[in-house]
């Protein structure tokens, strides 16, 4: 399973899904929704992670 983000209002799977909703699906059914078959949903972007430190400034 994989998150994807819908790109175009539409139905997708029995729902209709606004722009910039999440959804969670498999590769082989979002396959109708994305490039070069369809249209309407992109891959999500992971979330950057918390625990990332950012470098301290020196005074």
């Amino acid at each position: 399973m994989k998150d994807y983000e819908v790109t175009k209002g539409r139905f997708i799977e029995g729902q209709h899904r606004k722009v910039g909703d999440p959804v969670r699906m498999t590769e082989r059914a979002a396959k109708y929704y994305t490039a070069p078959y369809g249209e309407g949903l992109k891959l999500a972007k992971p979330a950057k992670k918390a625990t990332e430190k950012t470098p301290k400034q020196e005074s």
